[in-house]
């Protein structure tokens, strides 16, 4: 009796301690490099790509066709992605997926016309779906639970600090060295990180202890229970399209060269809010950090339209920064946080499936609002979707209440 009650105390202390003491661990902070080393590669190339498009050949719509071919393919593949980490092992899908980047980034220089880029970047887009899914997967499992909020936001800004960087990075090696050297950087990145990820230490799949076994094959790929926050990063991430996408081609059309001061002026306001956004989120202001996300991402865009200075683009980049700093890695600890454990891939998978979604849909329903109008036109329009995840999200929570 006594034997056991030592191990019950034991026990309790080590729950106490995961649940409640650390977010920075050795897997922690492996899986923060990791995924830093990963969209480093994918940032340098993505503000790159519509120019490199134009230059093959390519036009406005098929800037929107090809970008939206990544995205969408991601998606595609993150519901599968999910049930595989949820079903086998966690590390190897991650390793696997990370490996099959690498290999996909030596294609690029083989890419002569927007088919052949077309096609690169739907394996590109597969194969990072499904690594990025596997790493915030076991993120999620090596975070405590009270601190979820707060840790998804220093996790987020791995890839916050890479869009600070890596664009004017990418367009520094295209202008003096040519896309050769741009494509040989990613893949560079790629393999470190393949590197990287063997040293992360293996996380157990979770068993399913609650009884209840999923039916029916759309059950074991999407997670219910992250719906709700889900669908309100899906018209976010419509927004955040117009954004990623033609951002560049904007700029050239204003006359502005330097465009990489707007993604480094957004980076920066994401990397001060993401802890921040997440630390309040914690202490019960989770409705609170989306209005004043949803309210910021509005005033960006509605900035970004009026620019047509320099110092226009930097403003848009600071409020846009604020806006999806503090509402991105607020959603998707709610899309987590209600679910079992062992459907934890599940619910990543589905989130980042509508979050793909949103970025493909807009991406080319955005090439055709700016062929038909003009680039500062279509950022107006984006207001529309802003005001739709706001709708979504007010309509969730007087569902819950």
């Amino acid at each position: 009796m006594v034997a056991n009650g030592m191990q019950n105390i034991a026990a309790g202390k080590d729950l106490y301690s995961n649940q409640s003491l650390l977010i920075w661990t050795r897997n922690f902070t492996l899986l923060c490099l990791v995924n830093f080393l990963m969209f480093m590669s994918t940032q340098m190339l993505f503000p790159n790509v519509p120019l490199f498009l134009i230059d093959i050949g390519g036009n406005a719509q098929d800037v929107g066709y090809v970008m939206g071919a990544y995205t969408i393919s991601a998606m595609l593949i993150r519901p599968a992605a999910g049930w595989l980490v949820d079903k086998y092992s966690r590390n190897k899908i991650m390793i696997g997926g990370i490996l099959l980047m690498f290999l996909t980034c030596l294609l690029y220089n083989l890419a002569e016309n927007v088919a052949i880029m077309t096609l690169i970047r739907i394996v590109h887009g597969m194969v990072f779906g499904l690594a990025s899914t596997a790493i915030a997967t076991i993120v999620v499992d090596s975070l405590p639970v009270t601190r979820l909020n707060e840790g998804m936001g220093y996790f987020g800004l791995t890839s916050t600090l890479s869009m600070a960087v890596a664009p004017m990075i990418g367009f520094w090696l295209v202008g003096h060295f040519g896309y050769p050297m741009l494509f040989a950087a990613i893949a560079l990145l790629t393999g470190l990180a393949f590197l990287s990820s063997w040293l992360v230490r293996t996380v157990a799949v979770p068993v399913n202890t609650s009884g209840v076994a999923s039916l029916g094959f759309w059950s074991n790929l999407l997670e219910k229970t992250a719906l709700p926050a889900a669908w309100v990063m899906f018209f976010l991430a419509v927004v955040y399209g117009a954004l990623l996408c033609y951002i560049s081609l904007y700029a050239v059309e204003r006359g502005i060269s330097n465009v990489g001061l707007f993604f480094t002026a957004t980076a920066l306001t994401m990397l001060l809010t993401r802890p921040i956004a997440g630390r309040w989120a914690d202490k019960g202001g989770t409705n609170q950090v989306l209005l004043v996300g949803l309210l910021t991402i509005a005033a960006g865009m509605l900035t970004t339209g009026f620019s047509h200075t320099i110092i226009g683009f930097i403003l848009a980049g600071l409020l846009n920064g604020v806006g999806f700093g503090a509402c991105m890695p607020v959603l998707q600890a709610r899309a987590v946080m209600k679910t079992p454990v062992h459907r934890r891939g599940a619910a990543t998978g589905t989130f980042f499936a509508l979050f793909d979604l949103g970025i493909g849909l807009g991406t080319i329903m955005w090439g055709y609002v700016a062929a038909a109008s003009s680039y500062q036109t279509m950022y107006y329009f984006t207001l529309i979707p802003v005001a739709l995840a706001g709708i979504v999200y007010y309509r969730y929570n007087i569902a819950r209440s």
